[in-house]
């Protein structure tokens, strides 16, 4: 009983140090920091330390994209971000609401680069993973507005930095 305890406190120091490192150069605006990320996705044993690493590395991902201040490339971000979900979503079984929050953010942050397709990509993932928004207005409501926006611009030939797009409001997400 002992040795499971010793290895599970190994465990999570290892964990703790991986996690830390990776938090750390990714707020120093470290673009490599993808790569090692990944590396340690594919390689680390421990499926729930591998989980709790990916939340945190996550979460400060999104944080990057939305932050103006930062120097990564917030394109980058936020095709890894959506990369890694795509990857990820059915063998992590991530809480739906994290996954909405993030994406959310995704969204949001395509919606402000005019990036229609993209945007619409994010939606069509969590619509098809049933993950729901909590806010009144759900994916599927964003999706058609971005539907209809998409062919109204395609129709009359208008561009897309002359028009207002719909931006989803992802500031809730501390609400609870």
């Amino acid at each position: 009983m002992k040795n499971k305890e010793a290895e599970s406190g190994q465990a999570s120091g290892e964990k703790n140090q991986v996690l830390e490192r990776l938090l750390e150069r990714l707020s120093k605006d470290e673009i490599e920091v993808l790569e090692e990320f990944d590396k340690i996705q594919s390689t680390y044993k421990e499926f729930y330390g591998k989980i709790e690493i990916a939340h945190e590395f996550l979460d400060l991902l999104t944080f990057k994209i939305k932050e103006s201040k930062s120097t990564m490339d917030k394109k980058v971000l936020a095709q890894f971000s959506l990369d890694f979900f795509l990857r990820t979503i059915r063998e992590y079984g991530y809480n739906p609401k994290f996954v909405a929050v993030q994406c959310k953010a995704l969204i949001t942050y395509h919606q402000n680069q005019k990036d229609l397709d993209k945007a619409i990509e994010v939606c069509e993932f969590l619509i098809r993973h049933g993950i729901t928004d909590d806010d009144a207005k759900g994916f599927h409501v964003r999706l058609d507005e971005l539907y209809r926006l998409r062919k109204k611009v395609d129709e009359r030939n208008i561009e897309l930095s002359d028009i207002k797009l719909p931006v989803a409001d992802d500031d809730d997400e501390d609400k609870d």
